[in-house]
């Protein structure tokens, strides 16, 4: 646990265990510098998994007209 105050790359941690591992790991996570990782606790955690992302096309040099661009 105490590897996870020094560990990079990650945005949580998923543990099933018991309260004092829980807490072991939470207290190395505050550890870290930069932003807090939430600790997924719930065995049915996929919503938390989803990665969002948005594509947008500028039309603008076409005036507006997205058929320009093809």
């Amino acid at each position: 646990r105490a590897m996870l105050s020094t560990l990079t790359g990650m945005d949580g941690v998923v543990c099933w265990s018991d309260i004092e591992d829980i807490r072991a790991i939470r207290i190395a996570l505050a550890k870290r510098e930069g932003a807090l990782l939430p600790v997924i606790t719930e065995q049915d955690f996929d919503h938390q998994c989803l990665v969002e992302r948005h594509v947008c096309i500028d039309t603008t040099a076409a005036g507006g007209n997205v058929s320009l661009l093809t």
